[in-house]
């Protein structure tokens, strides 16, 4: 029997990243270390992408003992892209600041109300001291905080903090959440070519012939980029079309995903989410063999900000609502195709039939039909103590996605906002509810049992010149 193959890309959050340091701490908490005291994995240059910085490594298939595999044959790739975000400015922070700012705490995302109660009791001692406020710039703040504070040695150490060091992590970390979401003249560039690279390198994945298998992994901001990547590639994904060995007829599985996501609840329980995933898979296996190339089976979103981008992606709820239903927005299950075959039904249909009658064709705004969702985070105690940054997808994203709030032996995983780097330094935390224990169950790496190979896969489209347009 032929070995299986599966590829493992690991896409990094905000801050200056170094390129392989996420995946060096990934790919620790991704596998267990070996029964045989062998490394678990070795490392080769990419040959994916085109940069001189990135390697693969290399994990060998792991059989534990009994014959129970642990993981099959698995390549790690890591998406590095913060070369690409320079130039930040802390004022770039401000407009998306100012709205969460100027709304009511209960309409703040949790994660960021601490934020928002220090600033406005910040503003309450301004104003009762009397002195104006210069929030992002120059002498007003270290003014203002010398008044609050005084000149002793402890003051003067937290005005140094206030006025010097914050804005470099903030300029460094947090607007490049803004300025990716952003879609001002400034960003679209910037924006572009991330979206470019993601596309660029699950395109090349596919093209390679040397995967039987996709896994994306994501953490913190790193999940929009894995996000769009993934909607996009699919959205064109007739460009991974054979001209032949497409089967007619609907993939199997199809109805069976159809009939669940119509099913599901707003708030479904964890049985359901169970079955949609199942059925999930089964689709994502009738496409392979009726022919279809699509390798993505999962994607998992580590601590991301996506749970408040009605807030970041969009203006509010109502305007992120707007964009869901024009089917911008790709959700969990996928919302319904809009052909006026489909109207006047409460059933979701995310396939039309083609011309001539032949063969069910999944649409372009679905795909986590095939793809299943997993999403992984810190939960902040009081809405401090943990992660600021994560929190559940499934009441934007879709009830199909599978929430896990998750935790860690690390004290530091309670750490006020730091707690959000934390989710990788617990390799070796295997109790059923941590990180670890999730994570691995998420990427699902012993797949031989389920996963084969095509015995003949269905050979790519000759490689054409890309222009390197992606989405803006």
């Amino acid at each position: 029997m032929e070995q299986v193959r599966q590829a493992v890309v690991i896409v990094h959050g905000m801050g200056e990243q170094r390129p392989q340091e996420t995946l060096h701490r990934f790919i620790a908490a991704a596998i267990p270390d070996r029964a045989d005291g062998e490394p678990a994995y070795y490392s080769e240059p990419d040959p994916i992408t085109d940069s001189f910085e990135s390697r693969i490594y290399l994990a060998r298939r792991e059989p534990a003992f009994g014959g129970v595999e642990r993981h099959a044959k698995t390549a790690f790739y890591e998406y590095h892209w913060a070369h690409l975000m320079q130039g930040n400015r802390l004022g770039d922070l401000w407009p998306t600041f100012r709205r969460m700012l100027l709304r009511p705490p209960w309409r703040v995302p949790s994660g960021l109300r601490l934020v928002w109660v220090v600033f406005w009791a910040f503003v309450a001692s301004l104003l009762v001291f009397g002195h104006p406020l210069n929030v992002f710039g120059g002498n007003g703040v270290a003014e203002a905080a010398q008044r609050l504070l005084g000149t002793g040695l402890l003051s003067t150490v937290l005005i140094y903090v206030i006025t010097r060091v914050l804005p470099g992590p903030l300029t460094n970390s947090f607007v490049d959440v803004v300025r990716y979401l952003d879609t001002s003249p400034r960003s679209y560039e910037v924006r572009r070519e991330i979206r470019k690279g993601m596309v660029d390198l699950l395109r090349g994945l596919h093209e390679s012939e040397k995967y039987d298998r996709i896994v994306v992994v994501a953490h913190s901001l790193g999940a929009y980029i894995a996000y769009d990547g993934i909607a996009y590639l699919w959205a064109h994904a007739h460009d991974l079309l054979p001209n032949t060995h497409v089967a007619d007829g609907a993939p199997a599985g199809l109805a069976e995903v159809e009939r669940l996501a119509s099913d599901l609840p707003a708030e479904p329980s964890p049985a359901q989410v169970a079955a949609y995933r199942d059925a999930q898979r089964a689709l994502w296996r009738g496409l392979r063999a009726q022919g279809s190339p699509w390798l993505v089976t999962d994607f998992v979103s580590v601590g991301t900000p996506m749970y408040f981008a009605d807030d970041l992606y969009t203006r509010n709820r109502a305007d992120f609502d707007e964009h869901v239903l024009r089917r911008e927005i790709p959700t969990c299950p996928p919302q319904s195709d809009l052909g006026d075959w489909n109207k006047g039904t409460t059933r979701l249909w995310f396939s039309w039939q083609t011309a001539n009658k032949k063969r069910r064709v999944l649409y372009h705004g679905a795909p986590f039909a095939p793809v299943r969702w997993t999403n992984l985070w810190f939960p902040a105690g009081w809405g401090v103590f943990g992660d600021w940054f994560g929190g559940p997808l499934a009441p934007l994203f879709g009830p199909g996605i599978e929430d896990v709030p998750v935790t860690a032996k690390d004290w530091r995983r309670w750490a006020p906002a730091y707690a959000h780097t934390r989710y990788f330094s617990s390799p070796r935390d295997d109790r059923s509810g941590s990180v670890t224990t999730q994570l691995r169950r998420a990427l699902d790496l012993a797949s031989t049992s389920w996963l084969q190979p095509d015995p003949e896969p269905p050979p790519p489209r000759p490689r054409r010149r890309r222009s390197g347009t992606a989405p803006s």
